[in-house]
């Protein structure tokens, strides 16, 4: 494919990976640079696009790229502020594109290639900060203006940020980030301490989940969440970017095809991927069904396809840390079921040991051990709730969500407990 000045250009580091062009209808294609066909370490951008010499047109290549754009009423906010038709992926990825989840960036054909040299940020006042949660004109993902190439996937307000000696700072010009900075929600400010609280149990049961920061600094507290996907390194500068993808992107799905009951991916979608796939899929597999046991324990019905993720680590292809944990079932008015059934319900109360017993056939685990996972993480949230919740609250006082949250979700893990 001859590269014209309207196409975009995927990097990663400082290598061509390939073209990405938008046809009149809209519809995106990504052909990938012979140089980098030609190099031994390369890998596709997703398991859905494995490398050939062929274009791919629209399908899996438009749902990989849109799936890196965000969604929702931060799309809105970012195509009403940048005079951007909501529709158009193309343009969107053109202006945000330069700093996305994983290690790939798209930026224009006429732009350089920077190396550690040209990293350059700017701090974050704490006023700056303040401005993001409070004024609801200023959308976060455009904070920094032309300096900043900013694109996070997902409906949430955030911000990837650099943290640099205890101080939070916005990247300039394509430099990588560190941390994500969620914010809180308007109708629902306290998020981010649900998030916490459920992401900090989720590492006290035993799962592998991001590290994550309740944010004092803006009031209500934000959530400074740390990238699994920008491991430290000493050289050539403090982080380097590893390439990811989301579940979505991997089965070649658009986002909005992120729930299973909208067409999105099931669990035996997941988990037979991830068995085909990874570097050690028993392990992997192990480790989604705890997934999704834990999900049905805190009551988080927004497990869906995007909140999983696979991450091409220097050893091969693994299940990334879990991350956007968070008890949504502690808010009247939104949807209880799960995002992913289990037995053929999507109703966490109606999950007994005959729906456990058939998930284990339709992902072929044995029946047994699906119930053994099950017992111990159950076992593991009840030993371990009355524990964190008195930690959580040595760390940051009286949160109101202390007063029911850690009750129900003991609740839950009796009742799946005793439904085995």
């Amino acid at each position: 494919m001859t590269r014209t000045e309207n196409d975009l250009v995927v990097r990663f580091r400082d290598r061509d990976v390939g073209i990405v062009r938008a046809g009149p209808d809209g519809v995106m294609s990504l052909a990938y640079a012979p140089t980098w066909l030609d190099l031994e370490t390369a890998f596709p951008v997703s398991l859905s696009l494995p490398l050939r010499s062929e274009p791919y047109v629209g399908g899996a290549a438009h749902a990989f790229l849109a799936n890196l754009l965000p969604e929702g009423a931060v799309r809105q906010a970012v195509c009403r502020r940048l005079g951007i038709s909501e529709g158009n992926d193309v343009a969107l990825l053109r202006a945000i594109g330069g700093e996305c989840a994983g290690a790939l960036t798209i930026v224009d054909p006429a732009a350089r290639k920077t190396s550690s040299s040209d990293h350059d940020y700017e701090e974050l006042s704490d006023r700056r900060l303040q401005s993001l949660v409070t004024d609801e004109q200023v959308v976060p993902l455009l904070v920094g203006g032309e300096t900043t190439r900013l694109s996070l996937a997902g409906a949430q307000d955030k911000l990837p940020v650099a943290l640099l000696n205890d101080k939070i700072h916005l990247p300039l010009a394509g430099s990588p980030t560190t941390h994500i900075l969620k914010l809180p929600h308007h109708r629902y400010a306290h998020i981010p301490v649900n998030e916490a609280f459920v992401m900090g149990l989720a590492a006290e049961v035993g799962l592998d989940a991001v590290p994550v920061t309740l944010f004092t600094r803006t009031d209500p507290p934000s959530l400074l969440v740390q990238r699994y996907d920008r491991p430290a390194s000493d050289d050539p500068w403090p982080v380097t970017r590893l390439h990811q993808e989301d579940f979505c992107q991997a089965l070649g799905l658009p986002p909005n095809r992120k729930y299973e009951q909208e067409g999105g991916p099931t669990l035996a979608d997941v988990i037979g991927l991830v068995r085909a796939n990874v570097s050690k899929p028993v392990v992997d597999v192990g480790r989604i069904i705890e997934w999704q046991m834990f999900n049905v324990v805190v009551g988080n019905s927004d497990g869906h396809g995007k909140n999983l993720s696979i991450l091409y680590a220097e050893d091969g292809l693994r299940l990334a840390p879990f991350y956007d944990l968070l008890s949504t079932r502690h808010y009247e008015g939104l949807d209880g079921q799960l995002a992913m059934s289990v037995g053929g319900t999507r109703n966490a109360d109606e999950l007994d040991r005959a729906r456990w017993t058939a998930l284990a056939k339709q992902v072929e685990v044995g029946a047994g051990v699906m119930i053994d996972i099950a017992r111990s993480m159950a076992d593991r949230c009840v030993e371990a709730i009355g524990r964190w919740t008195d930690e959580f609250r040595k760390r940051h006082g009286e949160q109101s969500i202390l007063q029911k949250l850690p009750k129900a979700i003991s609740k839950r893990a009796r009742r799946l407990r005793k439904m085995l």
